[in-house]
């Protein structure tokens, strides 16, 4: 039996993964996904961290015989599978945890376990993806990334290091600014990172934000402001590249043409039919990509502060004291520094503010909206006041040492996240 030896090459960061929101790891005990429990084991980097799991379809009946299958069948079956997948486990992992068996369509149970479990991350193989398998629906990397709330690693075969050379999609939405963000979080040492954005063949029907400026300069800008803010790790190189034309075929192009070894993209929120189709540009990545993939669903752009507490531990504030709890946790955050994201059904996941100091926290109680301020104190400086209506809830994240990590405000049927850098 052949043994599959890991490179040493690690994340500098992580993803965080805990036994408290662990990386879901799938197999179907077939080549494909080695890369998978390959991958899944570096970045889980614990053992405690990891859950593999295995999904079998129920056995087709015949249409003309609804005879049920007989359970030693199924026994038959399953035990086979346990065979591959206890072979498969030898070959990729030194003390390999145990396999969870599940029954029923792979990626609705997968996705469902990630939901349940709070999960951090979803590692699959990134399989074949030819008509044949679109036809008789097993695309289930693709089905992955649309049906879960978390990101998907879908990995291609061969690779059995943290990705060192990775493409960033960026349309300067929140996702996919946030697949940037992960994507650092992933990358191995000294790792070359490209943010890549795609122009329109035609950008001079485009209304960019400015006045006057080309598309050109403006998407320059924008590239540039999103390098800016993002936490670069030491010795990790990030360039910036303008692309043109269509945007999957640019950007597949150019990641072969640097050898990457992932691409990184988020998947669009705006509207119904975008949430449910994940965008034509993410599809034809997945289905068309021979390197890794990584997907930000939108439901997935704002689990940062969930998974940075290990364990989390979130305090739900009385509706009858919000006004002091948050005069309390004003005193106790004053002057930190944090990113405002606001996150809504219909329009997305949107950042609304980076690395500006709080200033206070409150709830007016005639008006029944809190008011988040930040800005430099002092007079004559900048300040920023968000009022927020609406509220039904609000919670507070804190670490095992009682310090706050983030504040979440329910309000109509989307959020508002404050989580702190430090």
């Amino acid at each position: 039996m052949e043994t599959i030896s890991l490179s040493s090459t690690m994340p500098e960061v992580g993803v965080r993964a805990s036994r408290s929101a662990p990386i879901i790891i799938a197999t179907d005990g077939r080549g494909q996904s080695d890369s998978a429990l390959i991958v899944g084991r570096l970045l889980a980097e614990s053992r405690d961290a990891a859950r593999v799991v295995t999904v079998v379809k129920p056995i087709p009946m015949i249409a003309e015989v609804p005879i049920p299958v007989p359970p030693e069948v199924e026994e038959e079956r399953d035990e086979a599978i346990r065979r591959e997948i206890a072979n498969q486990m030898s070959r990729t992992w030194d003390a390999p945890p145990d396999v969870e068996l599940f029954a029923g369509d792979p990626a609705t149970v997968i996705s469902s376990l990630a939901h349940s479990t709070g999960a951090t991350m979803i590692v699959a193989g990134l399989g074949r993806h030819r008509v044949t398998d679109r036809v008789f629906g097993d695309e289930t990397a693709l089905r992955l990334v649309r049906m879960a709330d978390v990101p998907v690693f879908a990995a291609a075969n061969g690779l059995t290091h943290a990705p060192r050379r990775i493409v960033v999609s960026l349309d300067f939405s929140e996702t996919s600014r946030r697949a940037a963000r992960l994507a650092l979080e992933l990358a191995a040492t000294n790792a070359t990172v490209y943010l890549a954005h795609v122009a329109p063949r035609d950008s001079s029907l485009y209304d960019w934000k400015g006045h006057g400026a080309t598309y050109k300069l403006d998407a320059g800008n924008a590239l540039q402001k999103t390098r800016e803010e993002l936490r670069i790790p030491s010795g990790t190189t990030v360039q910036t590249v303008l692309l043109q034309g269509d945007p999957a075929t640019e950007l597949l192009a150019f990641a072969a043409s640097v050898n990457a070894d992932l691409i990184a993209t988020g998947s669009h929120g705006h509207g119904f039919v975008a949430r449910l189709l994940i965008g034509s540009v993410a599809t034809r990545i997945v289905r068309c990509s021979t390197c890794s993939v990584l997907t930000v669903p939108h439901a997935a752009a704002m689990t940062r502060a969930r998974i940075t507490a290990e364990p989390p531990v979130v305090m739900a504030l009385p509706h009858l004291e919000w006004a002091t709890e948050l005069d309390d946790f004003t005193r106790r955050n004053f002057g930190r520094r944090g990113t405002l994201e606001v996150d809504d059904p219909d329009i997305g996941a949107q950042a609304q503010e980076f690395a500006y100091p709080l200033l206070g926290a409150t709830f007016d109680t005639h008006d029944q909206q809190v008011e988040l301020m930040f800005g430099e104190a002092g007079r004559g400086k900048r300040h920023l006041t968000r009022g927020i209506g609406g509220v039904s809830a609000i919670d507070v994240l804190r670490d095992e040492r009682g310090r706050d990590l983030a504040i979440r405000i329910a309000h109509g049927v989307g959020q508002t996240l404050l989580t702190f850098a430090s």
